[in-house]
């Protein structure tokens, strides 16, 4: 009988010491789930404190799960840097790409707690303001550009014109979604019309608009209770981890119960079902690899935090005055094309003082 406990006790112990690192990945335990994301994706920090991805987004996006769970990322560090000191090295060539990398760098930088109109020696601010179109309404030439635009501002304090509300709300297709470019011959998407709900409840919009919105979102939910990109699409149509999380984080933004979305397959459940034994998320169920940008995105959906993670009230940033077209004219200074005149005169009278026979 002693013998029993004490393996038994053995057993536990052992169960303890490995189950401790196991993800959770059951339906109710998001939160582990979470924490199990992070541990993996935390052991990818590269050495410049800077996380894989096509570009510097991805460590903002790892920000993003980093404060999702309620830690500093400015004290995740690699050889002493951290994805936010990265972050700050990159500031001017990344946010000069688009308004939408702009967008998003600012939204991590408020989340990360640092000041916007003066990180990595640039006002985020001012060059999303800068991008501002006042005949349109819109930031930028996109809709996912104007929609990171929308939510930094928010999330800085920042005055959003209601112009800028209206053009996102006229873009909205007739299917009650968005695409990317805001041309109807592309089609909606889940993950633009996705950031777009964030964007018009972080702005103060309500109404109709929403309420179309969700209900395309709504439809686009697959049997399994995931997202796909979009059920139109000519690349297929199976949920993925990345599509599934953000129209996780619409509808609590909406504030809408994802959990109760569907009885039979929650979106929740779908996510958690995408992990890994690794703790990361593949992107697909029929991909089975470890995926960073799908498991950073998933943390914050896991713990129901939409955009914007956090908020700030900044004095209001003014758009800086654009350069006049060309340089004023001063006395006693003639233009180019007064001199350009002058010299075809001198030129004329020149020939016409020439001798005939010379």
């Amino acid at each position: 009988m002693k013998r029993l406990i004490s393996a038994l006790a053995v057993l536990a112990a052992l169960v303890a010491v490995f189950g401790a690192g196991a993800p959770a990945r059951a339906a109710d335990d998001p939160s582990g789930a979470a924490q199990a994301a992070l541990g993996w994706l935390l052991a990818r920090q590269q050495a410049d404190g800077s996380f894989a991805g096509f570009d510097a987004g991805a460590s903002a996006d790892a920000v993003f799960a980093i404060v999702a769970v309620g830690s500093d990322p400015n004290g995740v560090l690699k050889n002493g840097s951290s994805p936010v000191s990265y972050l700050g090295t990159q500031a001017a060539s990344y946010a000069a790409k688009s308004p939408a990398a702009a967008g998003k760098l600012a939204l991590a930088v408020v989340a990360a707690g640092k000041d916007p109109r003066n990180f990595g020696g640039q006002n985020l601010l001012q060059i999303l303001l800068k991008t501002y179109n006042g005949q349109t309404g819109q930031y930028g030439a996109d809709i996912t550009g104007h929609a990171y635009a929308l939510l930094a501002l928010a999330s800085a304090g920042q005055p959003i014109p209601p112009a800028a509300i209206a053009a996102l709300e006229k873009s909205q297709l007739p299917d009650g979604g968005w695409s990317f470019d805001g041309s109807a011959a592309t089609g909606s998407d889940t993950n633009t019309a996705a950031l777009a709900v964030q964007a018009l409840v972080a702005a103060g919009a309500k109404g109709e608009p929403l309420g179309r919105a969700l209900a395309y979102l709504k439809s686009q939910q697959n049997a399994d209770g995931g997202f796909p990109y979009s059920r139109a699409s000519a690349f297929g149509t199976d949920s993925d981890a990345n599509s599934t999380a953000v129209v996780i984080q619409a509808l609590v933004a909406a504030g809408e119960d994802p959990r109760a979305l569907r009885r039979d397959a929650d979106p929740v459940g779908a996510l958690l079902r995408l992990q890994n034994p690794s703790g990361a998320f593949r992107y697909q169920a029929a991909l089975p690899d470890d995926n960073d940008l799908a498991s950073a995105q998933a943390i914050p959906a896991l713990l129901l935090r939409p955009f914007p993670l956090k908020t700030t009230s900044l004095p209001a940033v003014q758009a800086p005055a654009p350069a006049p077209a060309s340089l004023p004219r001063t006395a006693g200074a003639p233009d180019a094309a007064w001199l350009a005149l002058l010299a075809l005169a001198l030129l004329a009278g020149g020939l016409a003082l020439k001798p005939r026979g010379a």
